[in-house]
């Protein structure tokens, strides 16, 4: 072995129980912190779970009111193109025509609903979007009652069968949208 190598290796021989033994610098043991992750702010949150509580209460009022369309469309036809008398065909034209309104109700408020989904807005804003809604379904149970009126005077005093089917059609859907409208207007949060 080369003369110079051997020093290294018994310098290294001598100085190994001291590097052993010897401490870090200081600033090698300390810690460097790390960030702490911040869970969610309490207000965002706040305002997510209220805009996603009104979307999926609103989404389930339109699944409603396009299914009571749906069938009112479906029942509708089905009487008016099967109706033998002038009664029940009546019925079937009230049923096609307040379903075919009831559908296109239903799609604006499927639009509506998608404009919202992406929305970031405060707690208050969802708040108020919430009275919003129940104001307006509280106000068409109170149009309903008109409906249900004017249907039932129809079928009391309409000169034939052909007015007297159309009141008890009128009679019916509107008693539809007021359960429908109450129990939105009173059970939306």
């Amino acid at each position: 072995m080369p003369r110079r190598a051997l020093g290294i290796h018994v310098f290294a021989l001598l100085l190994a129980p001291a590097i052993a033994r010897a401490e870090p610098p200081s600033s090698a043991i300390t810690p460097v912190p790390l960030p702490v992750p911040k869970g969610p702010d309490p207000a965002a949150a706040a305002a997510l779970a209220a805009r996603e509580a009104h979307l999926e209460t609103q989404t389930r009022a339109m699944t409603v009111l396009t299914s009571w369309a749906l069938a009112s469309l479906a029942t509708g036809a089905a009487l008016w193109a099967t109706g033998g008398d002038a009664y029940t065909r009546s019925i079937g034209i009230q049923n096609v025509a307040w379903g075919a309104v009831d559908g296109v109700i239903a799609g604006f408020g499927y639009r509506g609903l998608a404009q919202q989904r992406g929305l970031d807005k405060p707690l208050s804003f969802w708040q108020a979007e919430d009275r919003r809604m129940r104001a307006i379904f509280l106000v068409n149970a109170g149009l309903d009652v008109l409906y249900v009126a004017a249907g039932a005077l129809m079928v009391g005093f309409g000169k034939n069968d052909w007015v007297r089917g159309a009141g008890a059609g009128v009679a019916l859907q509107g008693s539809f949208l007021f359960t429908f409208d109450m129990a939105m207007g009173l059970g939306a949060r």
